[in-house]
């Protein structure tokens, strides 16, 4: 992604996730600056953002922390090809975080993971709020590609994620 993107980025960001989940606009931008980092886009022909995906490169696994379409293009295929597309091309284990929370969007969308070959696994945990209600709970679970979560698995990718990208130790 082009830094002058930034903008139409952020504003998706926004309108696609709750609040606790996307950091403060300046923190956001600042972290584009990580050679960790790096947010991957989706155009059309007239160079209008469709999507994009935020990565970090945990160094042992690959962490999808963002991934959203414009909601006019949602449900189009537009989504499912850019993950395909980019998991096509990954070297590194990919790990996403699903809300752990039973409700009928949840299930759906773990099931366009799935479909896509993740495995949703039994671990999880409380994400830190990033802006907002900082008593509300945040509990999600992991889901991978292309293989299945292992104990070990997990605690190296928890390790990572709590101090490179939350910067707390746990």
């Amino acid at each position: 992604m082009n830094e002058k993107d930034f903008e139409k980025v952020y504003a998706l960001m926004e309108c696609s996730f709750p609040i606790e989940e996307v950091r403060p606009r300046e923190n956001a931008k600042a972290q584009l600056r990580n050679p960790k980092y790096c947010i991957w886009i989706s155009k059309n022909e007239a160079d209008q953002i469709l999507g994009f995906i935020a990565e970090w490169d945990l160094g042992s696994n690959l962490f999808l922390e963002h991934f959203a379409v414009v909601p006019a293009q949602r449900g189009t295929g537009i989504g499912s090809g850019m993950m395909a597309a980019y998991l096509s091309h990954v070297v590194k284990p990919v790990v996403i975080e699903v809300e752990d929370e039973k409700t009928e969007i949840n299930a759906r969308r773990i099931g366009f993971y799935q479909r896509l070959g993740f495995y949703l696994s039994e671990y999880g945990y409380d994400q830190p709020v990033m802006r907002g209600d900082i008593s509300k709970k945040i509990s999600l679970k992991m889901m991978t590609y292309p293989e299945p979560l292992t104990a070990a698995g997990f605690e190296i990718f928890r390790q990572q994620v709590f101090s490179q990208i939350y910067k707390i130790i746990k």
